[in-house]
């Protein structure tokens, strides 16, 4: 009785080893809903482009001593830029060379951030505006 108890244990043990090594982890890359031109207009977190993304560029708010900044991102898997500001605002927004913009996406409390831009070659920049006048960060 023992051994077939122990059977048992061990096949179900092996089975579930099993179902645990064949089942694929998601790779952020899966988890982006948008590639390239379709993600113009789209919020970088709720599709997943700002989990790969780094900062091109920070412009500091004259008077703030540095305390509040915004800074043009990119995203290297979705080819897009996007401004984040560092406080809550809804006056963000990205801009291309070309003239087109994308403005405010959405907040989490403590930062906004802009909608994205498709821009492989990267010449976009952020920009934010205020009671101290409009900061942009340089083109990226």
């Amino acid at each position: 009785m023992k051994k077939v108890i122990s059977r048992i244990v061990l096949a179900v043990v092996l089975a579930l080893s099993g179902f645990v090594i064949v089942a694929p982890a998601a790779s952020p890359a899966a988890a982006v809903t948008c590639y390239g031109d379709y993600c113009s207009g789209q919020d970088p977190q709720s599709s997943g482009c700002s989990a790969d993304a780094y900062t091109i560029f920070t412009e500091y708010v004259y008077g703030t001593y540095g305390a509040s900044y915004v800074e043009i991102r990119w995203s290297p898997t979705c080819q897009t830029n996007w401004a984040r500001a560092n406080f809550v605002t809804t006056s963000i927004k990205a801009v291309q060379d070309t003239g087109y913009t994308q403005g405010y996406a959405a907040n989490n409390g403590s930062a906004s951030w802009s909608k994205m831009i498709y821009s492989p070659v990267k010449h976009v920049q952020g920009c934010i505006w205020g009671g101290w006048g409009t900061t942009c960060t340089p083109w990226a």
